[in-house]
């Protein structure tokens, strides 16, 4: 399978910015029907993505639980090391680096910050993508 990629970057510096903007794209997979990972950057990134995936919107409900809980039936698991390809079909992911086998996912959202470094690591994983074959979509978003 061929993965989709597509970058999500924040066209400026919101605090939290990047986490939300995570939870907006994983709500909009899980509402689609794909049972989504939400790749942290560290495990103290996912108890922050784990609190905000109940606050990020009035309106939203997501249900989720942590990666390795039981969690058959969880739409959304977060964690912060490589996903598991029968537990998801779509990955968001806010770590620094690729996704470990990502082309055996229909889809990976790479969530980018307005940071200037978080900006120049997303410019590595796009080169990274790119020399695997892929050409990933971008798409600049305001908060």
């Amino acid at each position: 399978m061929t993965a989709r990629v597509d970058f999500y970057v924040l066209e400026s510096d919101v605090p939290d910015g990047r986490l939300r903007l995570a939870c907006r794209v994983t709500e909009k997979a899980y509402r689609a029907g794909h049972r989504v990972y939400l790749r942290a950057g560290s495990r103290d990134e996912i108890s922050v993505l784990d609190a905000l995936l109940w606050t990020f919107s009035q309106s939203s409900f997501v249900p989720h639980a942590l990666a390795g809980t039981n969690t058959v039936t969880t739409p959304v698991l977060i964690g912060h090391g490589a996903p598991d390809p029968a537990a998801a079909e779509v990955v968001v992911s806010v770590a620094n680096e690729p996704v470990v086998g990502f082309s055996d996912f229909a889809r990976i959202a790479e969530v980018v910050g307005g940071k200037a470094s978080e900006k120049a690591s997303g410019r590595q994983r796009f080169r990274f993508y790119r020399e695997q074959g892929i050409e990933p979509e971008t798409h600049p978003v305001r908060l």
